[in-house]
Order: structure tokens, then sequence, then C-alpha cells
């Protein structure tokens, strides 16, 4: 189970493109004082990238929830999304040439699904083979 974001700030993330690695730091509302503290923060580590899409960055993104959900239906989601990706920039990847087995194919290189849903600002979804998250009060795998 995935530790709650829920309310925390979207401090920063990162595409590493060589090391398929996304990275994200989030830190708590700890109104009415803004935490400046930056041992308070989350650093959400996937690992393994297949794909992303990520919209509405509005510098200064406020999380509302990061949730695993099966590959199977985030590609039934973003289907139309992905296709038109695909279609014009190859992009997220060879395994999206055919969605109709891209699930059999992400499955076995043990690809998982994630959301990340914002109250404002950024939201996306991720494909990936690991998942860390560091720092706060507790990590988890």
């Amino acid at each position: 189970m995935l530790p709650s974001l829920h309310d925390y700030f979207l401090i920063s993330y990162e595409v590493h493109c060589e090391a398929r690695r996304i990275t994200l730091r989030a830190r708590p509302d700890t109104r009415p004082h803004p935490a400046s503290d930056p041992s308070l923060d989350r650093i959400v580590v996937f690992d393994g990238v297949e794909g992303y899409h990520f919209w509405d960055d509005a510098f200064g993104s406020i999380i509302f929830s990061l949730t695993e959900v099966p590959v199977e239906k985030l590609l039934l989601d973003r289907q139309t999304e992905i296709k038109e990706s695909y279609r014009m920039s190859g992009a997220p990847g060879p395994w999206a040439a055919d969605l109709a087995s891209a699930d059999a194919v992400l499955s076995a290189k043990g690809i998982r699904g994630f959301e990340l849903y914002s109250s404002y600002g950024l939201s996306g979804w991720l494909l990936a083979k690991q998942l860390e998250v560091r720092g706060g009060p507790q990590s988890a795998v």
C-alpha cells in the first residue's frame, strides 16, 4: 500500500531519461506556517519507467492522491491518448504500437500502473517496474 500524499505540495519532479527514472519530491502542508524543512519531504522514485504523461503543472501543485492501478485499466482508460501520442511521436514506447498486446508485454516485464491526481495542478500517470518512497513519517516500497 502506498503512503498518503494527500495535501502534500509537489516541490519538484525529475525525469531521468537515460536511467528510466522519475522522482517526485513532495512536502506536507503545515498551514498556517508553510513547511520549509526538507527533512519532512517524501521522495517518490519510480524506476524502470516504460511510459508516463503529466499535465497541468501549476508550479504550486497540491497532490490529492497517488494510487496504484492495474496496467490493463490504465491502458484502457488512456488508450486514445496513448494511441495519438504513439502516432505523433513514438511515445510512450514501442509497446504502444499494439495496445491489444501491450498489457501482456508490460506485465511480462513486471510493470505496474500508477495515477497521480492533484487537488490543484499537476496530474498524470506512470508505468514503472518499481516504486520506492523515502522520507516522511514512514518509508514504503
